[in-house]
Order: C-alpha cells, then sequence, then structure tokens
C-alpha cells in the first residue's frame, strides 16, 4: 500500500501559475480552429466545451491564467477556409519548458499548415524582439 502512494506521488504533474492563450481571430486570418487541448487540464479555456465540439462551432480566441496543471503537450486541428484543407498537430512540451514556468504565456498561431508555439516570459527582453506599434514609430520604422 505504501509503495502504491509513493507511486502516485510520483506522478503528480506540477500545478504552475502561467497562462495559455490564442487568439485566431488577429494571428490566424485565414484559419478556422475546431479543436484545440493544453495538456491534461480540464481549466475552462484549456480545451473546447464538448457543446462546442459537437456544434462544430469552436471559439477562435480563448485566453486563461492562474495556478493550473503545466501541460505535456498541445493539441490543435484546424482548416484553412480560403482551401479548405484540414490539419491538425500534436507539440510535445514537456522537455520543452524552462523548470520554472511561473509567469510565463504558451500561445500559439497557425499561418496556413504551420502550427507555432511560443513561450513568453514575463521578463522584459532588451532589446525588445516583439516592439509594439508605438515603439516602431519612435523607432522611425
Amino acid at each position: 500500500m505504501l509503495l502504491m502512494s509513493l507511486a502516485a506521488c510520483a506522478s503528480v504533474t506540477p500545478v504552475e501559475d502561467h497562462s495559455f492563450e490564442f487568439d485566431a481571430r488577429l494571428d490566424s486570418q485565414d484559419v478556422e480552429i475546431l479543436d484545440y487541448r493544453y495538456g491534461g487540464s480540464k481549466h475552462p479555456g484549456a480545451s473546447p466545451p464538448e457543446y462546442m465540439l459537437r456544434s462544430g462551432k469552436v471559439a477562435q480566441q480563448a485566453s486563461i491564467s492562474g495556478k493550473m496543471l503545466l501541460g505535456d503537450d498541445l493539441y490543435v486541428k484546424w482548416r484553412i477556409r480560403s482551401t479548405n484543407e484540414i490539419f491538425e498537430d500534436t507539440v510535445n512540451l514537456k522537455d520543452r519548458l524552462p523548470s520554472d514556468i511561473n509567469g510565463h504565456r504558451i500561445r500559439f498561431i497557425v499561418q496556413g499548415p504551420q502550427l507555432y508555439v511560443y513561450l513568453i516570459s514575463p521578463e522584459k527582453q532588451l532589446p525588445n524582439p516583439c516592439p509594439s506599434r508605438d515603439e516602431l514609430r519612435r523607432m522611425g520604422n
């Protein structure tokens, strides 16, 4: 009995304070998200509700933050509107995320047949690899 308790403790997925998000309306305009799943979390927003999947109308944006299970993988299924081609991809996150993910954001963007997954740090990067429009204007671009 003790051995089973220890084994159960060893397999617990860590709960971390982080975010998961996507916004296909802005980032992936020729794409319709058909399904997605961030890890095995049952946290609202980590995957579409069953009624949305049954209706075929999945929200094209989601953002969740707080203490939640750290996802081992990210699954996304999408359709390119202009060609009606359907793609799906599962990205293994287990060995790609830092040991301390507190405050980080995981964001995905789909461009055509390609899924991109980004880990956004809470620390400001200098120089900023993703300047805002205001920053670009100040730099003269």
